[in-house]
């Protein structure tokens, strides 16, 4: 219960003066004359101290009608607990930095004490709750929690705040804001309370803010700022200059003398009194590398070495001064090509040009092995076959078909001596489903066909989307074999045609794997396709679409997903070995090393970002709407939200009317406390004299 106006409770005093009243005795104030009172008895009269009440009843009476009148007009208020948001009482989040900087000295030592003074300040009529931030949002307690268990906070809270360790990841400062902000505007029972977070952080500059550029921050939300400081800002910060490119085929650079290495870049904070570093990898007897980098400069250096831990040393902070390179580990692709192995070095062949072509990248490495077109089955474990001139044996061919059916692909060019029941062992479609003409020649460099009609929209042709790999006009086709199908045979796609119209490439799905058909060979006697830009892309744009690209990166920062793949097992830095779900995925929580499977290695970085550990300028978040305070909170609501209070007690109120109710019943006693006086001191006769 409240009231709408307090004051008039002073009025109860009142009530005292009933009470005096009824203590007061007045002496009879008629004087009665009267002959002699030799007769009479002297009676002493009461002294004062020993007077007392003798009608209580009508004591009880007039001090509750004095009650019922102060209390009519200081208009008492009923209020439900789902009502109790008018009083303007606090509701705060504590936002607690966990990312990578706050591994400098006794910065988490100074956020837990600042965590704990504000849970002592609170008061139990308070709502709080608690969250860690890095990249990602985690709750320590929530407003549901602190709604039934208040009395409880500091017991349970304080605890966890002790285990609680900084870690790796970045400063999603901005994302962590937008989420606290969201929670107080759709928690339930704080339309009109006072909001704030309260925000304990080293704010080093490297934090990143994007998420609030969309965030329009309410006008009675506030935000506290607790600034941690460490003595010194010397802090250099070690991380990859670029990520490996295509132009290096084994992922790794190499110099004059042929020996590889990396480049690295080394970044000096701007309040850094340091300039002298020292790089050495941790393993080996390498000799240290000398640097010099001014204070808020990069440089980028080259270093010697294949893979490992290179540390950097000469600063005040070690937390990012590690990188962890794993070695390059590109897939294996294992390649069949049904043909002589005598024509691998013959310029003429396709096998030739097939062999040279499928040079190991950073993401592949094929494994190209020939099989006579004689035999009866190739490897089980071969993913491509690609056939092109030879016309495998019946034995081969079915083997062919029932492997491609599992999911095998096959590229098949189709020459002279391809016939329709060919490819219906190949396809599955009906021989009467192809028409093969005879092959169409060049008889001079000036006839030849191109390109036309090239789906770059189809997975197998997506690398010669990007606009500057669609220009076919170079490549030129000197022979081809005509084909035109059936209307039946809407299970094969054409996926390109010449500039007559006839099909150049076409593709079709036979059980789990797929069929490439092309109509004219890569080799020169057939089309300049081998000696063109267009070849390789090609061939790798088709692994790629048959997945089997390396995906994921070797080369992670702390908080991204590892993709398990076909693996099982995951072994993290410390030697931890977890169990996984073929295709699972894992978080990266520590920076280091990490084995996926038998055979894979994946190096995992603190964000280069978290070396900036130069103060930054809060004038950044006002400028992105959010109200930044220093030191003491906020904590009178607006004016706008004053009214809105007030003005929501006074609705109540006039629908309660209990001012109403007390007033009937004052009129009560009122009236009960006349009639019980008039029957307690009736009125007494006067006295009457004679003469003697």
């Amino acid at each position: 219960m409240t009231w709408l106006f307090p004051l008039y409770l002073l009025g109860g005093a009142a009530i005292l003066g009933p009470i005096l009243m009824h203590l007061r005795r007045r002496p009879p104030q008629n004087r009665v004359e009267f002959s002699s009172l030799m007769f009479l008895e002297a009676q002493t009269p009461m002294p004062v101290s020993r007077r007392r009440v003798e009608d209580w009843l009508l004591l009880l009476l007039r001090c509750l009608a004095l009650l019922l009148l102060d209390l009519m007009f200081a208009r008492p208020l009923w209020r439900a607990q789902s009502e109790a948001a008018v009083v303007p009482n606090k509701a705060t989040i504590l936002l607690l930095d966990r990312s990578a900087s706050m591994q400098r000295g006794d910065l988490w030592k100074q956020a837990i004490a600042a965590a704990m003074q504000h849970l002592d300040q609170s008061a139990m009529t308070d709502r709080i709750a608690v969250a860690t931030f890095d990249r990602e949002l985690e709750w320590l307690w929530s407003f549901d929690q602190d709604k039934v268990s208040a009395s409880t906070r500091g017991a349970v809270l304080k605890p966890k705040l002790r285990e609680l360790k900084p870690g790796w990841a970045a400063t999603h400062l901005g994302q962590a804001l937008v989420q606290a902000g969201n929670e107080l505007a759709i928690a339930s029972g704080l339309n009109a309370w006072t909001k704030k977070v309260v925000l304990i952080s080293d704010f080093q500059e490297g934090a990143s803010l994007e998420a609030l550029r969309g965030m329009i921050w309410p006008e009675s939300m506030a935000v506290q700022v607790v600034r941690l400081e460490t003595p010194t800002a010397d802090n250099f910060t070690l991380s990859l200059a670029a990520k490996v490119d295509e132009e290096q085929t084994r992922g790794l650079l190499q110099n004059e003398r042929g020996a590889s290495f990396h480049r690295v870049r080394v970044s000096n904070s701007r309040d850094s009194q340091a300039s002298d570093f020292q790089l050495a990898w941790e393993s080996g007897s390498k000799a240290s590398t000398p640097g010099y980098v001014p204070p808020g400069a990069s440089r980028v250096l080259s270093v010697t070495g294949t893979a490992g831990t290179l540390r950097l040393s000469g600063d005040a902070w070690d937390f990012d001064n590690r990188l962890y390179i794993a070695p390059v580990q590109p897939k294996v692709v294992k390649i069949v090509f049904i043909g002589d192995e005598k024509t691998r070095d013959e310029a003429a062949s396709p096998l030739y040009y097939l062999s040279r072509a499928l040079q190991p990248s950073s993401t592949l490495r094929p494994e190209l092995t020939v099989v006579s077109a004689t035999a009866e089955q190739w490897p089980v474990d071969a993913e491509w076959v690609f056939i092109s001139g030879s016309r495998p044996s019946a034995a081969l061919e079915k083997s062919l078909r029932a492997w491609m059916e599992r999911g095998g692909f096959v590229v098949s060019v189709i020459s002279d001596g391809t016939s329709a029941q060919d490819l219906e062992a190949l396809t599955g479609l009906s021989a009467s489903a192809w028409k093969l003409g005879p092959s169409v020649s060049s008889d001079s460099m000036e006839d030849y066909r191109m390109l036309a009609d090239v789906q770059t929209a189809h997975p197998l042709l997506r690398t010669f989307d990007d606009e500057r790999m669609r220009d076919f006009t170079k490549l030129r086709f000197w022979k081809h074999r005509p084909l035109a199908l059936a209307k039946d045979a809407s299970s094969m796609e054409v996926l390109a045609r010449f500039d007559q119209g006839d099909p150049a490439i076409l593709a079709g799905k036979v059980g789990k794997g797929r069929v490439i058909l092309l109509t004219s060979g890569w080799h020169p006697a057939d089309s300049q396709l081998a000696l063109s830009t267009k070849f390789v892309p090609l061939l790798f744009g088709w692994f790629g679409a048959a997945g089997l690209e390396q995906k994921s990166s070797t080369s992670l920062t702390v908080g991204d997903v590892i993709h398990a793949e076909s693996a099982t097992s995951l072994m993290t830095p410390e030697g931890q070995t977890l169990r996984l779900k073929p295709g699972g995925t894992i978080r990266a929580e520590l920076p280091g090393i990490y084995s996926v499977g038998k055979d894979r290695l994946i190096a995992v970085n603190v964000a280069a970002e978290e070396g900036r550990i130069a103060p930054m300028d809060l004038a950044k978040l006002r400028e992105l709407g959010v109200p930044v305070g220093e030191g003491e909170p906020q904590g009178k609501p607006s004016a706008r939200v004053e009214d809105k209070q007030r003005l929501a007690i006074t609705e109540q109120e006039a629908r309660q009317r209990a001012w109403l109710w007390l007033l009937g019943a004052l009129l009560v006693i009122l009236a009960w406390e006349t009639w019980l006086a008039g029957r307690i001191r009736p009125s007494q006769p006067q006295p009457t004299f004679s003469a003697t």
